[in-house]
Parts: C-alpha cells; sequence; structure tokens
C-alpha cells in the first residue's frame, strides 16, 4: 500500500484507513510498522473486512507500543466479540494509553 510507504518517510501522527478494504495481509504490514514504535498515536480502522486473526497480531504489537492512544475499529464485520474482548484485556492490561 503506497501509504506505508509514505509513512516510513514522515513523522505521521494520525493516520485513518477508513472503508479501504483494509484485511488482514494490510493488519500485518502495519502491526510490523507499529513495531518500530513510530510516533503514531491514532489509527482508525473503521468499516474494513480484516478479522480477529489480524487483529490479535495488531494488539500483540500494541502491548509494547506506549504511543498509540486511539485506535477505532467501528463497524468492521468480521471482527468477532472474542478479537474485540482481546483488545480490551491489551488495554486493560498492558496498555492503558488506548482509547
Amino acid at each position: 500500500m503506497p501509504s506505508f510507504k509514505f509513512m516510513n518517510f514522515h513523522d505521521i501522527r494520525a493516520i485513518n484507513f477508513s472503508n479501504i478494504g483494509f484485511n488482514d495481509p494490510h493488519i500485518h504490514i502495519l502491526a510490523n510498522y507499529l513495531d518500530l514504535n513510530p510516533s503514531l498515536y491514532s489509527i482508525v480502522l473503521d468499516q474494513n473486512p480484516f478479522t480477529d486473526l489480524g487483529l490479535f497480531q495488531l494488539t500483540e504489537v500494541l502491548k509494547n507500543n506506549q504511543k498509540v492512544a486511539h485506535l477505532s475499529l467501528k463497524d468492521c464485520p468480521n471482527l468477532t466479540d472474542d478479537g474485540i474482548e482481546h483488545v480490551l484485556n491489551v488495554i486493560m492490561g498492558h496498555n492503558m494509553n488506548i482509547f
């Protein structure tokens, strides 16, 4: 995705990936980027078809990333209650910065 190349060369603080067909392979790329602990603090992933598997990859990285403070997952049709519960567990147990 071109936006990831852009993010690598600029000090991006907020990104909105709403309704762009973002799926599990894209989440994997995002998780790898976040593992570098960039200055990104807001991620909007609303209305995308990624699954709990992608969400689990993302939240594993967010356990150690203390810069991301905002994560939006509204209307993602393939996320289940288990996936959302996992996010809540990561927030409560590892990263209280996220809202």
